[in-house]
């Protein structure tokens, strides 16, 4: 329901931006966004980038499998921090996956970072109808 009403919400604000607008005043149209560089986003992939962690917050459910894959071109460690073992060195090219089997939003780290690098949102099972 949860990714329904975030769907709706987007094509809702597309919609209402893309009126046209009124006479005589001047549009300036802006660059495509490049989905892949996207705050948030429904899958099971988080591109580690040598900006960071792309996209910061990924929305998946519970027992779907969420893979980190190193995009930057240097080694790097995801560390989760719910007391997950951390992924050991990841080199350019490497993939780390964990399965979540509960629901609720968990912040990793990349490397040595204090700060969180992103999220991963994990939704629980709607019940079947």
């Amino acid at each position: 329901m949860r990714k329904l009403w975030v769907i709706g919400t987007a094509l809702a604000v597309a919609t209402a931006c893309s009126a046209t607008p009124a006479p005589g005043a001047t549009t300036t149209v802006a660059p495509t966004p490049d989905p892949a560089n996207t705050a948030a986003a429904f899958g099971h992939e988080v591109r580690i980038t040598s900006t960071g962690a792309v996209p910061k917050l990924l929305v998946s459910g519970v027992g779907e499998e969420v893979a980190w894959r190193n995009d930057s071109g240097a080694e790097v460690t995801v560390r989760l921090i719910d007391g997950t073992p951390p992924s050991g060195t990841l080199k350019p090219g490497d993939v780390f996956s964990h399965t979540f089997t509960t629901a609720g939003t968990f912040a990793y780290m990349l490397g040595t970072e204090k700060d969180p690098a992103g999220a991963v949102e994990v939704l629980p099972h709607e019940p079947a109808s």
